[in-house]
């Protein structure tokens, strides 16, 4: 008897259009952070495989490039290795059949991609006819104010930004070349926003922990609270070129650091400005700018111009459905993207615009060919406030 097309579903042709992050997000997995090495990403493993505890920060490997997203376990005594069907096989609720998986279970895998490829975002949207089988979903992460964590020690650094220096005459050499190369970074802007380094040595209470040595922003929720500190670490643009030169043969350098256990792919930085800011015209008229470096939002609020920054290369589905909301309250339903116009830039650009055209009208502020190329090379901490007004101009002008 010739198979059943009506109910045959093309595997190999949905492992080429699928990504790990849609995987993940379809199954509620909250990703680690992802490390670019090569032509691999490396991470902990997120993956429900009975491991007796946490792996190291370099235990998987996924080869991002690969249309089926081959991948490798390396932790001692592990092993396994597979394409997509198995991560999902080892992310999906229920019992799994350790990455390879078969019959029933294969069948509900291979409805759970073609889902996916259909725009379903959680497995608890697909419809009660599927063949893929659903337990209940997991609680979604949220964050909570950092003044009401149940963590005693994080609730001391509500005031950490107490320690931050700020003078230029009292940092390191190389922090202090990372405020004179980003002008618009002076003492009283970083106070307003409570932004500053914290030394290495924070006294005999030795508070901030992982932050120290970096220079420290906070994350505020939409609605004010502050939510938790990060660090950025002011020597990265030099390690990020060192490892390139020397062949990229460890882990790319962090740029950003978060606490253990705070949701960074939930929240924005800036969000909590939006609703004081005075150029609500202009967002509602051109759209709110969305950048990856907080930095770039303090350099367009220098201007005149609010912004919000995803503090990575692109966001998280759930940050574009943050920023989608925000867009309808703030900005007339419209975000417009914008990078550094130069080809890093443009690449966090369109890694930005997925998701984001998924939530909302997007616009893009610059690239190297628009406006006759006049634009070509300039980064957003460099941008003149007369080039902010041929971009953004005002019912004025």
């Amino acid at each position: 008897m010739p198979p059943d097309k009506s109910r045959y579903i093309d595997v190999d042709n949905l492992l080429l259009h699928v990504s790990l992050e849609q995987a993940a997000a379809f199954y509620g997995v909250e990703l680690p952070e992802l490390k670019r090495v090569g032509s691999s990403i490396r991470t902990r493993c997120f993956l429900m495989c009975g491991k007796p505890a946490e792996t190291g920060e370099r235990a998987l490997s996924v080869q991002a490039d690969d249309p089926a997203k081959a991948w490798r376990c390396f932790q001692t005594s592990c092993g396994k290795s597979g394409n997509l069907v198995g991560l999902c096989d080892l992310m999906k609720p229920g019992d799994n059949s350790g990455g390879k998986p078969r019959g029933d279970r294969f069948k509900a895998i291979a409805a759970d991609l073609a889902a996916m490829h259909a725009g379903m975002i959680r497995a608890v949207d697909l419809p009660e006819t599927t063949s893929a089988t659903v337990d209940p979903p997991k609680p979604t992460p949220a964050n909570v104010s950092l003044a009401e964590s149940p963590n005693e020690k994080a609730r001391a650094l509500v005031h950490l930004d107490a320690k931050f220096v700020r003078d230029p005459a009292a940092l390191p050499p190389a922090v202090s070349k990372f405020f004179r190369t980003r002008p618009h970074l002076t003492p009283e802007v970083l106070a307003d926003w409570r932004i500053g380094y914290l030394p290495r040595d924070t006294g005999a209470d030795k508070s901030g922990g992982t932050m120290r040595g970096k220079v420290v922003f906070p994350m505020h929720s939409d609605s004010g609270e502050l939510l938790t500190w990060f660090g950025l670490d002011p020597e990265h643009e030099q390690k990020l070129a060192a490892w390139e030169s020397g062949g990229k043969k460890d882990a790319a350098p962090e740029r950003y650091h978060f606490v253990k256990g705070f949701h960074y792919g939930l929240e924005v930085f800036g969000q909590e400005r939006l609703k004081s800011h005075p150029q609500r015209d202009v967002l509602k008229a051109f759209g709110l700018p969305v950048v990856s470096d907080p930095t770039q939002v303090l350099k367009l609020a220098t201007l005149g111009l609010p912004a919000v920054a995803s503090c990575r290369a692109g966001v998280t589905r759930e940050q574009a459905a943050k920023i989608g909301r925000l867009v309808q309250e703030h900005a007339d339903g419209k975000a417009t993207v914008w990078a550094d116009c130069t080809e890093a830039g443009e690449a966090a650009m369109k890694a930005m615009l997925g998701y984001l055209s998924q939530e909302c009208f997007v616009r893009v502020a610059w690239t190297t060919k628009s406006h006759a190329g006049t634009f070509a090379g300039k980064t957003i901490d460099d941008v003149s406030a007369e080039q902010v007004n041929r971009l953004f101009p005002t019912s004025e002008d």
